[in-house]
């Protein structure tokens, strides 16, 4: 089925993908023939990759404890198999690390994330989930003090018709949008929604939801496709959570419903309020996955439709870090384009899933309004009384504290993300906070 898919297609390369622990997407490139040649003789198609891997920082300093000796096998995921970017002469699809001997890896982002998808299955817990990407486009400035700059606009604002004025217009960034929305189509990725969003150059597409691994997959992939066609037409993207400091930031919100084992059938409340009582129980450590850049905390404020500082929920309320939509379908706002969401989104699923198990009661009542707007007794009240975490450092003190997630994701594997994180932590600690802004712009 494989080979007949490629055949039918026609693209020259095979791009191998894989997200690390510094949230750096990284792939490798297998020319079509080789990988025709194997599978036609029955040969299983695998990359041998250093295990340092997954313990270096974005400047491919290793971290204290790995060495460079030892290998992965990454073997790619045929079910998440689609064209593009670039255009129809490649194709992709993610992978996951074995041990040598074929046992799973451990550390895998993606494995992780799958052994948590299993496990609440066997609790007859299933999921759906679908993104928001948002993304900042930018000019590229050749020569100049700043490398990027924001894109010219007259009142670029939310939802506003006239930033699509130009459309068509070459060289225009609204035209960019034509090849997007193409290979979107060519790589089977539906566009259920395109709008303007608030900060210069600033836009965001809604993706239809899936189960959680394909969920992931087809953001990166998404992504993948949206750098690709910006930077051809000369404009640069980023997932910066603020890129600009006097206007909002930029996220990647998740919705989430909770439905019935393998089936579709929503979960009913006393499922589902378990499942959210578990999240919020440990929002202060699931935070250390989603907001996982220090420039994360930039955009973590009160009154910016950003989810807040409390740890909180309301029905439609967007200052709150869980918005509840429509039953058991939720809105998980604490989440920005800096997280590996394989990471992120198993961090989020595990603590709901351990709340279920508990039969976690949702002792939080709904907030409707900004719940930094209210007294502390109305807080109380509400049983809104933390705050999430004020930066990484915080964050990652907070995971490493959290018994319950930490068994539930595996221990190396936080351990592994702590020590990763804090490395990059101390790498940017000495750079000012323009130098931290450039040297972000450049690797998201």
């Amino acid at each position: 089925m494989t080979i007949q898919w490629l055949k039918d297609c026609e693209p020259r390369w095979l791009r191998i993908y894989w997200m690390d622990y510094a949230s750096s997407s990284k792939c490798r490139l297998i020319p079509i023939k080789e990988v025709y040649q194997a599978l036609e003789n029955g040969k299983q198609i695998s990359l041998s990759i250093t295990k340092a891997c997954l313990g270096i920082l974005q400047i491919d300093a290793m971290i204290p404890g790995v060495t460079a000796t030892g290998v992965y096998d990454l073997h790619p995921v045929w079910s998440s198999l689609r064209l593009g970017p670039a255009n129809t002469y490649h194709a992709s699809c993610y992978g996951e690390f074995r041990q040598v001997d074929g046992l799973d890896c451990d550390l895998c982002p993606r494995t992780v994330l799958r052994r948590t998808v299993e496990k609440a299955a066997t609790n007859g817990l299933g999921f759906l989930v679908g993104f928001e990407i948002e993304f900042v486009a930018m000019q590229k400035n050749v020569g100049g003090v700043e490398k990027y700059l924001p894109i010219p606009h007259d009142g670029h604002s939310w939802s506003t018709s006239r930033v699509l004025a130009d459309w068509d217009r070459r060289g225009s960034l609204a035209t960019v949008f034509d090849d997007i929305y193409c290979e979107f189509n060519d790589a089977d990725i539906a566009i259920q929604q395109l709008h303007a969003e608030s900060a210069p150059g600033q836009y965001e597409i809604v993706l239809p939801p899936f189960e959680p691994l394909k969920a992931c997959d087809t953001l990166l992939h998404a992504r993948q496709i949206i750098e690709s066609a910006a930077a051809r037409h000369g404009f640069r993207i980023t997932l910066h959570p603020k890129p600009w400091a006097h206007a909002c930031g930029t996220a990647s919100h998740a919705h989430i419903s909770v439905t019935s084992g393998s089936g579709s059938d929503a979960a009913p409340s006393q499922i589902y309020e378990s499942f959210y009582a578990g999240i919020l129980k440990h929002l202060r450590a699931i935070s250390a996955f989603t907001y996982s850049s220090p420039a994360s905390y930039e955009r973590a404020v009160d009154g910016y439709w950003a989810g807040g500082r409390w740890v909180a929920w309301g029905t439609q309320n967007r200052e709150t870090p869980l918005r509840k939509i429509d039953g058991s379908h939720w809105e998980f706002k604490a989440l920005d384009g800096m997280a590996n969401p394989y990471l992120a989104v198993a961090a989020i699923l595990a603590a709901g899933t351990k709340g279920v198990i508990d039969k976690a009661p949702l002792t939080f009542r709904d907030c409707e309004v900004d719940p930094a707007s209210l007294t502390e007794p109305q807080r109380k009240e509400l049983g809104v009384t933390e705050m999430l975490p004020q930066n990484l450092g915080e964050a990652l003190e907070v995971l490493g504290t959290d018994k319950d997630l930490i068994d539930m994701l595996h221990p190396d594997v936080v351990k592994r993300y702590i020590d990763i994180k804090n490395g990059e932590i101390a790498f940017l600690a000495p750079m000012s906070s323009e130098e931290r802004r450039a040297w972000i712009l450049e690797r998201y």
